[in-house]
């Protein structure tokens, strides 16, 4: 049986379809997602958090809406850091684990953000987050994670086309961290017009 070592960069798996329009599909997820056990906790290495050091939550918002936003080409140990702070917010959010209150599509946004990202570089979903987010961190820092060809995985992130959705989701989850969620916002305006 293959590891998830193994998993994480097979080398003949064909990249998985990626699905355009979901949007329909967020609001299910939304509800899917509430009757799920959240996933044990994931942890965020401190060379990916240097944007809010003392908040990882935070800082991988930052990181990760930032460079899915810029989407550049060529850079594969931002693309890798940025990767490993979206499994990290796919994992921590939807189960909760956020400081902030954050609106009831974020979390199913960024698990389709996460899955769109790990067909772009052909990571299985069955991989457990940790060991990508570890991969990747390692990848980022110029080193060789076990069991992975480094080689072709860097060449998959120098490579990462445009992923609209991880954008998205990631400037939704920073919106909700700054400003609250969308429903709260407008509980605020619409008290105020009661005065």
């Amino acid at each position: 049986m293959e590891s998830h070592h193994g998993a994480l960069c097979r080398t003949e798996q064909a990249a998985p379809h990626l699905h355009r329009g979901i949007a329909w599909a967020l609001p299910l997820l939304a509800l899917l997602a509430g009757c799920a056990a959240p996933q044990p906790p994931v942890t965020l290495p401190p060379t990916a958090t240097t944007q809010a050091p003392s908040d990882p939550i935070e800082a991988a918002l930052r990181g990760a809406s930032a460079f899915f936003s810029a989407s550049p080409q060529g850079d594969p140990a931002a693309a890798a850091l940025a990767v490993a702070q979206l499994e990290f917010l796919a994992v921590e959010i939807p189960a909760g684990r956020s400081r902030r209150e954050m609106g009831t599509l974020t979390a199913p946004a960024l698990q389709a953000a996460r899955h769109d990202v790990r067909a772009a570089l052909q990571i299985p979903d069955a991989v457990p987050p940790q060991l990508v987010i570890d991969a990747m961190v390692t990848l980022a820092q110029g080193g060789t994670p076990p069991r992975v060809d480094a080689a072709r995985l860097r060449s998959r992130l120098a490579t990462l086309p445009r992923m609209p959705q991880a954008n998205a989701a990631t400037l939704m989850a920073l919106r909700d961290w700054e400003f609250g969620p969308p429903q709260e916002l407008l509980e605020t305006a619409m008290l105020g017009r009661g005065r």
